[in-house]
């Protein structure tokens, strides 16, 4: 599969918008609401929120670090070619057309919420700075490129992305989550 890089990155930034979008909706939810289970074993919107946190953080800090250097290694180029694991990957993580999981994964122990740290509206904030942060990182992108380097997975440093493929990837990520918050928020009838 080939991407063309300028139109996936616009792609990126469209969704990473959308996102966002809907993130700042949920400021207008009370704040119970954002921490009410649908079910004792499902979580709230408010750790659905913290995971995402978790998750992307990791790819979203070692992408930073890697266009805060100085770009050594990063090549711009017309088409882009994800690496067969991030393609792979991308593809599990974000829900069909119809909105539907075809892969369900279970969460590693490591991005369960955390207790202490699930409080709704910061956990929201941090979320929100999250997706800026991608944004940002894609405006980079667009100058610089994202060909080169390569960003250990949140499995270890055996899986590791293409530096595109870890922008795309929690991306990806987070769609099946808002998704997630989406039906968390219909249980609960709000």
């Amino acid at each position: 599969m080939t991407y063309t890089t300028d139109r996936l990155i616009e792609d990126l930034i469209g969704t990473l918008r959308s996102q966002r979008n809907a993130a700042e909706e949920l400021r207008q939810l009370p704040l119970d609401l954002l921490h009410e289970r649908p079910a004792p074993e499902r979580w709230s919107v408010a750790e659905v929120l913290e995971h995402m946190n978790l998750s992307s953080g990791h790819y979203l800090r070692r992408v930073q670090r890697i266009y805060a250097g100085r770009k050594e290694g990063i090549r711009k180029s017309e088409n882009y070619v994800p690496g067969s694991f991030g393609e792979r990957s991308v593809r599990a993580m974000r829900p069909d057309a119809q909105g539907r999981i075809t892969w369900r994964m279970r969460t590693l122990w490591l991005f369960e919420p955390r207790t202490d740290r699930v409080v709704g509206h910061a956990s929201l904030d941090r979320f929100v700075n999250v997706i800026d942060g991608f944004i940002d990182v894609l405006q980079i992108a667009r100058d610089h490129g994202w060909e080169g380097p390569r960003v250990t997975s949140t499995l270890g440093p055996l899986l590791r992305f293409k530096l595109g493929d870890a922008i795309r990837f929690p991306v990806a990520h987070q769609e099946r989550h808002m998704l997630q918050i989406q039906r968390t928020l219909e249980q609960l009838n709000a």
